[in-house]
């Protein structure tokens, strides 16, 4: 491991501390930094008194000694025992990874049962995001055509995801989603929200809420408020927190358990 200061490797202004704010009351809490990267944001929780453990795929990047660190391979089961942690935290990692599905699911799998899965990602779904890709036809958070023969397959931002997918696994997986946040509005935001938001309130409710979908009003007016939300339509990083239920009714596959081994109102401001 390397030893020298971690420095953050999200460049997007005030996402740590949005996270820091989302974090469990009691200091003495038990939380799980996947995808840590260098270390900055373990350090960051490791001086405000939690208990952190960190993993991501590539040891001799890690550069915080105080903090336990296991290498996994994010595209796999994680190498650790069921509800170990208050509190699991992924910084700008899920856009990079194959399956949400799995990884998820393993998030929440080692969430202690009323504890908090904090995940964020680039926002695809702003409404400048959208009008990105209506002009282009790629997401905003992957603007260009992937190299599929790069060795760092793995940075790039290979599998962007959008609010309904997270609802909806966080739901099937055994958790609610609690808060929708961002880091910060986003300015080119300001007018389409002003022009667009009547439209868009009345059409998703005339889509979603028709008789013949009368069985399933309550899971589209979950969709509903979430998709509608300023955080949703106008921020630049997608910040959601998801609660364990304290009884998880699984409505998927129970996964293995592997052997261990080594909403909140957004901020204001901000660029397009």
């Amino acid at each position: 491991m390397n030893h020298d200061a971690p420095k953050p490797l999200n460049s997007q202004l005030g996402t740590y501390e949005k996270v820091v704010g989302l974090l469990p009351p009691g200091r003495g809490a038990r939380i799980l930094d996947v995808g840590a990267g260098e270390g900055f944001f373990c350090r960051r929780l490791h001086e405000l008194g939690y208990r952190v453990d960190a993993c991501d795929i590539e040891p001799r990047a890690f550069r915080c000694p105080e903090v336990p660190f296991t290498r996994v391979d994010l595209n796999a089961p994680l190498p650790i025992a069921n509800e170990q942690y208050d509190c699991v935290v992924s910084i700008e990692v899920i856009e990079h990874v194959e399956n949400h599905f799995l990884f998820l699911r393993e998030l929440l799998r080692v969430t202690k049962p009323g504890g908090r899965v904090i995940v964020t990602t680039p926002n695809v779904l702003s409404l400048p995001a959208r009008w990105y890709t209506f002009l282009y036809g790629y997401s905003e958070c992957s603007p260009l055509p992937l190299d599929a023969g790069l060795d760092d397959w793995h940075m790039e931002h290979v599998n962007p995801i959008g609010v309904p997918q997270l609802l909806a696994i966080f739901e099937r997986y055994g958790a609610e989603l609690e808060v929708l946040t961002t880091n910060r509005l986003r300015r080119s935001s300001w007018l389409p929200m002003i022009l667009l938001y009547p439209l868009l309130a009345v059409a998703i409710r005339l889509r979603f809420l028709r008789r013949k979908h009368a069985g399933r009003h309550a899971l589209h007016r979950r969709h509903i408020r979430w998709m509608l939300h300023p955080a949703n339509l106008m921020g630049r990083i997608t910040v959601a927190v998801a609660r364990k239920r304290l009884v998880v009714d699984r409505r998927g596959p129970t996964p293995a358990e592997p052997e261990p081994s080594e909403v909140a109102v957004p901020c204001s401001g901000g660029t397009a």
